[in-house]
Order: structure tokens, then C-alpha cells, then sequence
């Protein structure tokens, strides 16, 4: 398997250093020589590798400990100009992910799961032609919607997620920019659960932002994913200065979720009636920071209908780092879920960034499944980063969950709703993890 995974990876370093033939940066002739016309121009090749260690230990699960040691292997090339077209341009990556310490689901069974399996894959692979303020795109991509909180790259994860769209964003206007794509793959970390779906029965992404002044940020959006719900929703947002370096920033967003459009995967449509608002205020000083953001995920109102979910996005980020709330946040949360999340840290080009946060998480309704408690349990997080030198990064992270009750998720298996309980054991994880970029 590891001879092959070389090979795919080794046939993707090709394309990059072969793109160099091909821009004409030779003094051989050749057919595009004769043709007068370079095929390829302006190509720019990029590396990186970033090998990491996690470690996961969940209180009185069966499983032995896990301890993965994975490399992701990412080679790259970016096109400036296809068929001498102005404009036209084009991006093609490929990652391959070893275990190089492989005590971890699931790659051995009777271990905690580290989803980092061995894997290797075109990642990107896609076409872009810019005209004015416009541009059009077509492939295999990484899409971020604004802070990955609806549609993200989930890319803490070796292998990171990318959808197959077809796209046009765009500033029509000074101050007003949106994004119109179409969804036809999703390619997720782990295989299983990659998607597909007709043309004609694609998710659609609408994102429109409007700078109102400097210090306020509006949008709407409307994200209509084929198979789970129609969410729409509004949000504001900005950045005050208050003078000698201080700066408050906050953030208001509310969505509401309806029964999707359009079902192509599974039998019939699944219901939802259910909504969400996040609220958040930060502050900023001589390099410390701090942030408070409260978080409502609606319930699913239902014995078969599915509680607000997040799917696309990069949940790690927003729920914990242990990933505990992972789950609900992407199937939806049986009784609601409220999450408070206080963060402080210190930044400095110098010593590097730390940061430690503290999240409790509560249902919003009685469990009626967990003896009726709306207590599912509380996180701390700690993150320490440095940049060691101009490509080189280095991050050191942990996260302690703490259980009370744990929560109940709803899970859409193409005809109903079923009731999975989850998060009622502690949890612990550590990584550490170098990152080196060309």
C-alpha cells in the first residue's frame, strides 16, 4: 500500500516539476514551440509537510489509548495562465497522509480513533478565469464561508475537506461581494462519508456581504444542501478602535433550518424546523486578547425531525478541541445545545501565541434519554505557536472534556431520525505538530 501511495504522490510531484517543461522554460523545441502558443504559464509549485502526534484517552470507553504519528504530504502547483488564455488559470494538489505510528482507529482495531487514516488524494483540481470583478470557477476546491463556521476547509485534520463546485463571486459594486456556487462532491476527511450528487439536484451556496462603514459588516446567506435542510440566515459584524492599540470586535449571526429543496442521495427528504443565533465580543491590547461567544443550536422539535446542524463545517474549531460536540453540531442536537465559550491568550512575533479557553455545553430542553438532565459537559483548551522560522511552524495543543451527562444527536439515515446518545465520558487529547511550508 505505502508503494503505491508513493507512486500516486510521486506522479502528482511530476505534474508540478513537469509544468516547468511545459511554460516553455526550455531551450528544447517542442509542439507548442511549432503551435507558438505555451500551454501553461506562470506556474508556481508548492510543498508542504506536517507530521504530527496525537494522543486520545476517553475514560472507561474498552479502547486502548490511541498514539498516531502522521505525516501529510501536500505538493501542489498553481497555473497563472492556461492556453495563453488572459485570465485563465488552474490549481492542482495532491495529499497523501501516512501513519508512521499507527496505534489508532482506524487503522487498528481496540484503539480510540484519530480520523487520520492513510490516504491519498487529488485535492484540488479545478479551473479559474477572471473577468473584471468577476470570477468563474470550475473543480475540485477548498471552499471557506467566511469563518468556517456553515462551510469550511476542516483542514486541522491531515486531510482536509474539499467540494467539487461550480462557482461565480464577485464585487459588482464598492463595498458588496457574494459568492453563487453549486455543489455536485464533497470530499471529507475520511472516505466513507465523501458525497455526490446530480447536476441538477446540487446544494446551492448563496454568501452576500456589504460593507456598510469601517466598522460594521453585513450578510445574508442562504445555504441550501441537498439531502439535509435549507438554512438561511443574517449576521453582523465589525471592529471598533478605541485608540492606543485597543480594539473591540463583535459579532451577531442567526440562521433559520427548513426541510432541504431538493433529496438526492437518500429516499425522501428529511424534516426540519429549527434555528441557531451565535453572539460574540472580543477585545484586543498590546498583543493580549480576549473573547466571550455564546451559541444556540435550535432542537429538532420531534421524534423524527433533526435538530440545527453545521455539516460543511469546521467544527473543531468553534466546539472544542476534544470534538466531542463534533457530532451533534453535524447531525443536529435531539434537545438544543447552548455553548459558552470564554477565551484569553497573548500574541507576540517573538515568543509566539498561548491561548486557553474554557466552554461549558447544556441542552436547551430535558433529555428525556439521560434522566432528564440539560447538563452535557464542559472543555478546556490550550494552545501554544511559534513560528520558528520563515517556513517552519511548530504547535503544541490539549483538551480536557470533562463529562456530565452527554447529549443526545440526530442521525438521518435516509428514511428517519434516530436518537444516539454521546459525550458521556471524559476525554483527553494532546498534539503536538511541526509545519513546514515552500
Amino acid at each position: 500500500m505505502m508503494k503505491g501511495k508513493v507512486l500516486s504522490l510521486g506522479a502528482a510531484a511530476l505534474l508540478a516539476g513537469g509544468a516547468f517543461l511545459l511554460s516553455g522554460q526550455t531551450n528544447t523545441a517542442n509542439a507548442q514551440d511549432l503551435l507558438g502558443v505555451s500551454f501553461i504559464e506562470n506556474v508556481k509549485p508548492y510543498l508542504e509537510f506536517r507530521p504530527r502526534y496525537e494522543y486520545v484517552d476517553v475514560d472507561q470507553s474498552g479502547n486502548k489509548e490511541a498514539n498516531a504519528l502522521t505525516i501529510r504530504t501536500k505538493v501542489g502547483v498553481n497555473i497563472g495562465t492556461v492556453l495563453g488564455v488572459n485570465g485563465l488559470s488552474a490549481t492542482l494538489e495532491a495529499i497523501d497522509v501516512s501513519a508512521l505510528v499507527d496505534d489508532y482507529a482506524p487503522q487498528k482495531s481496540g484503539y480510540e480513533t484519530v480520523l487520520d487514516p492513510d490516504n491519498t488524494r487529488i485535492t484540488q483540481a479545478y479551473l479559474a478565469y477572471k473577468f473584471g470583478n468577476y470570477v468563474f470557477v470550475a473543480g475540485r476546491k477548498y471552499v471557506i464561508v467566511d469563518d468556517h463556521r456553515f462551510i469550511g476547509t476542516v483542514g486541522w485534520r491531515q486531510m482536509p475537506q474539499s467540494l467539487g463546485v461550480l462557482a461565480v463571486a464577485g464585487k459588482p459594486v464598492q463595498g458588496l461581494d457574494f459568492l453563487l456556487a453549486g455543489v455536485y462532491e464533497r470530499k471529507f476527511v475520511v472516505d466513507r462519508e465523501n458525497l455526490d450528487w446530480h447536476l441538477d439536484k446540487m446544494p446551492i451556496v448563496l454568501d452576500v456581504n456589504y460593507q456598510v462603514v469601517p466598522q460594521l459588516r453585513i450578510k445574508g446567506f442562504a445555504y441550501l444542501l441537498t439531502d439535509i435542510h435549507n438554512t438561511y440566515g443574517v449576521k453582523a459584524s465589525g471592529k471598533v478602535s478605541l485608540g492606543n492599540g485597543i480594539n473591540i470586535s463583535y459579532l451577531g449571526e442567526y440562521a433559520k433550518q427548513e426541510d432541504p429543496y431538493e433529496n438526492d442521495n437518500f429516499d425522501k427528504k428529511p424534516s426540519r424546523d429549527t434555528d441557531y443565533y451565535r453572539l460574540k465580543v472580543g477585545a484586543s491590547a498590546m498583543g493580549f486578547f480576549g473573547n466571550v461567544m455564546y451559541t444556540y443550536f435550535g432542537d429538532a422539535g420531534g421524534a423524527n425531525k433533526g435538530g440545527f446542524s453545521v455539516p460543511l463545517a469546521t467544527n473543531h474549531k468553534f466546539d472544542g478541541w476534544a470534538d466531542v460536540l463534533l457530532k451533534g453540531a453535524a447531525n443536529g442536537f435531539k434537545y438544543g445545545m447552548k455553548e459558552l465559550c470564554l477565551s484569553v491568550g497573548y500574541k507576540n512575533k517573538t515568543i509566539g501565541k498561548f491561548m486557553v479557553a474554557y466552554l461549558t455545553f447544556d441542552a436547551d430542553k430535558s433529555q428525556t434519554e439521560l434522566g432528564g438532565s440539560k447538563d452535557i459537559g464542559s472543555e478546556i483548551d490550550v494552545l501554544y505557536t511559534k513560528k520558528l522560522t520563515k517556513r517552519l511552524s511548530f504547535l503544541a495543543k490539549a483538551a480536557w472534556y470533562d463529562a456530565d451527562k452527554g447529549y443526545v444527536f440526530t442521525k438521518y439515515n435516509g428514511t428517519n431520525f434516530t436518537s444516539v446518545q454521546y459525550g458521556r465520558n471524559d476525554v483527553t487529547k494532546y498534539w503536538l505538530q511541526l509545519d513546514y511550508k515552500y
